[in-house]
């Protein structure tokens, strides 16, 4: 168990503390940051921020202070200048003194046809801000309940019932279909990356025969299982660090747009994800080890460890059918093949309700493969080791040992 460790740690620092791996590892958070200050820039120097007239007819507008939209720190509080007649407000406008103005109808609330002329459509905040206005001066508003107020200020919210009436989701739970496919991209990325670095470090051993004179030292087994979980852990190094900058980056934009904080996930979603994540992290490193143990060339081995790259993101070309019917052939049947099952399991979980045994079946199927995955990686080493140049058949493989 001590040599297993010191090939853990080895294989750990020899990729972390590499150039090309901190390329790796800070070039996706820097990408995202350099994307939404750009994002911010744009919007913050594109805001229109001229005032806004308005013809008050039936002399309807007591209370003319702005209103700031609450949680939007880039849309400045809008000047709303009150005109007498339309021809000093259109000659205004022409001029670009406002960006628009409004006509409030004399027979208003009860006609409530307000008109709108601009020359460019103000922004969606910008008319909300004069809604808010005309909202807070009707009398009869003013004297509703203030939790009837609430409720109506909040709009409609529709919730969807499955006929059996095991699952809903409201339609402001968006973020439950967006997790499983952030989540997924991320493992995919992770796993493959971390996988690759696997796969090329057992090939070119091999080439140079350096595992010749460690394996005086140490079993193949344990060289294979120190080797894979110290990829295992790079690979959950560059996840945890993508993991702190985006809790970073949420916190700063919860400051920016509070309804971030309104977004609630589930527990149990994250505690079945890890669940499913970890075994099938460690069944593709065995997997990415074994192909390296039987080839003789990275190309080769590279080449080989394209197709099990595509199956684990079978999930992603068959999304549309899974979301459409989460309860499918075609879901289930992607949920027990251990390379696809994480990523579909997650995202039937946003969409319908699985029974708690199927998932525990479906996570003890993972353990045991990644378990069978890192014990053939050592017997593929070992055979290899005897048969070092020659690439092993699969009579090989699947046969006695000694017959290698």
């Amino acid at each position: 168990m001590h040599k297993t460790w010191k090939i853990i740690k080895h294989e750990y620092t020899r990729h972390v503390f590499k150039k090309r791996f901190l390329f790796s590892l800070l070039s996706l958070p820097i990408l995202v940051i350099a994307m939404a200050f750009i994002v911010i820039a744009m919007a913050f120097f594109t805001v229109e921020t001229a005032p806004i007239g308005y013809i008050d007819q039936p002399g309807f507008l007591k209370d003319t202070t702005p209103v700031k939209i609450k949680g939007n720190i880039f849309e400045p509080i809008i000047e709303f200048i009150p005109y007498v007649d339309v021809k000093q407000a259109q000659s205004d406008l022409e001029a670009k003194i406002i960006q628009a103005y409004y006509v409030i109808p004399e027979d208003f609330p009860k006609n409530r046809n307000v008109g709108l002329i601009y020359l460019k459509a103000p922004s969606n905040d910008a008319q909300y801000q004069f809604m808010e206005l005309v909202r807070k001066n009707i009398d009869v508003v003013q004297k509703m309940d203030p939790s009837v107020l609430a409720r109506l200020q909040r709009g409609n919210v529709f919730t969807i019932v499955a006929l059996d009436g095991s699952r809903e989701m409201r339609q402001d739970q968006w973020f439950l279909i967006f997790l499983p496919i952030v989540a997924g991209i991320t493992f995919i990325i992770v796993v493959l990356t971390s996988g690759g670095y696997l796969l090329q470090a057992v090939v070119e051993e091999k080439e140079n025969r350096t595992m010749e004179i460690v394996i005086t030292s140490v079993t193949p087994r344990q060289l294979m299982v120190g080797k894979t979980l110290g990829n295992i852990g790079v690979g959950l190094t560059q996840l945890v660090v993508w993991l702190i900058f985006l809790w970073i980056g949420i916190s700063i934009a919860g400051k920016i747009w509070p309804v971030l904080h309104s977004i609630t996930i589930p527990s149990y979603m994250f505690l079945i994800m890890a669940l499913l994540f970890l075994p099938a992290f460690a069944m593709v490193a065995g997997i990415m080890s074994t192909i390296g143990g039987i080839m003789t060339e990275v190309r080769e081995a590279q080449q080989i460890s394209g197709v099990f790259s595509m199956l684990v993101t079978i999930p992603f070309y068959a999304i549309t059918p899974i979301m459409m019917n989460p309860n499918s052939t075609l879901a289930i049947i992607l949920s027990y093949f251990p390379l696809s099952a994480p990523i579909t399991v997650m995202l039937r979980l946003a969409l319908t309700t699985i029974p708690i045994w199927q998932i525990a079946l479906i996570i003890l199927m993972l353990v045991i493969s990644a378990i069978l995955s890192m014990w053939f990686a050592g017997r593929v080493f070992r055979m290899g080791m005897l048969q070092y140049g020659k690439r092993l058949s699969f009579r090989q493989l699947f046969g006695k040992q000694e017959a290698a």
